[in-house]
């Protein structure tokens, strides 16, 4: 099937499938590892697909993803969830692709973007991806820790990939995740993703207890690393890219995934039907 058949698929699967804002936290394993590339490109994939989107950048300090988008918002997600600003104003001039890009702010204590606050004025968006930064101590921030899905970044490297169970053993212990999705980034060969994705997930499986199942995986591709010298994400820049067509096949699968029972609304299935 061609990406368009595909998107226009998953597009009417959607449709029809139960009405929930799925929350999904991206996590790099380690420094590096690119979870701003992954974030922002599924955000703008998933708005390829006729999605509402809405991308909470974390990085405090140098705000990638809101430069990379082209965005302009005028406050932050805390400042929305505390009622200091209206939503449509806080988003302010929106990204290229359509979606909507706010920072995170500072959030006070017990504030939570969950299903309760994603009505009213939220109730439109389909899909909310926490470009996640944690903090010193490993932890994440409340918007990341609710999340229905966790995505870890990881690179196919040594470093990277013990650093990914270390972040999957920390998360597992310290909110109860057990199901986590794996993006390799920067892989240069399939069979060492499949390879790298079975042994994380065969030693999550037997020494935690959890799931870690491979989502997808980014080619090793220049035109990333020329979009970024652009100060534009690579899908929006170069639609035909193999990492674009990589991040549209994982968002085409995003709606699959099984949804955190814990952070399921009362009444709502636990999954989304494939």
């Amino acid at each position: 099937m061609n990406p368009m058949a595909s998107d226009q698929a998953e597009s009417l699967r959607r449709l029809l499938a139960p009405r929930v804002t799925r929350r999904i936290a991206v996590v790099g394993a380690d420094s590096g590892a690119g979870t701003t590339t992954v974030a922002l490109g599924l955000a703008n994939a998933l708005a390829m697909q006729g999605e509402r989107v809405m991308l909470v950048d974390e990085d405090t300090f140098g705000a990638r993803a809101t430069r990379l988008s082209g965005a302009v918002p005028t406050a932050t997600c805390a400042d929305v969830l505390a009622g200091r600003a209206g939503l449509a104003a806080a988003i302010g001039t929106r990204a290229a692709s359509g979606i909507a890009v706010l920072p995170a702010g500072a959030m006070a204590p017990g504030q939570r973007l969950d299903e309760a606050a994603l009505q009213g004025q939220w109730a439109d968006l389909r899909t909310v991806i926490v470009d996640a930064r944690r903090d010193a101590t490993g932890a994440l921030s409340p918007l990341a820790a609710t999340a229905h899905n966790v995505v870890i970044v990881v690179r196919p490297e040594a470093n990277s990939i013990t650093a990914a169970y270390a972040c999957i053993k920390r998360l597992h212990h310290e909110y109860a995740c057990r199901q986590f999705q794996l993006v390799v980034n920067l892989a240069t060969a399939e069979g060492t993703v499949t390879a790298l994705a079975r042994n994380l997930a065969r030693t999550a499986s037997q020494y935690l207890g959890v799931e870690a199942s491979l989502a997808g995986h980014l080619p090793m591709d220049p035109l990333v690393a020329r979009a970024l010298q652009l100060g534009r994400c690579v899908v929006e820049a170069y639609p035909a890219a193999a990492a674009t067509g990589a991040l549209r096949h994982i968002a085409s699968r995003t709606g699959a995934w099984p949804l955190r029972h814990e952070a399921v609304p009362q009444g709502t299935a636990s999954a989304v039907p494939a």
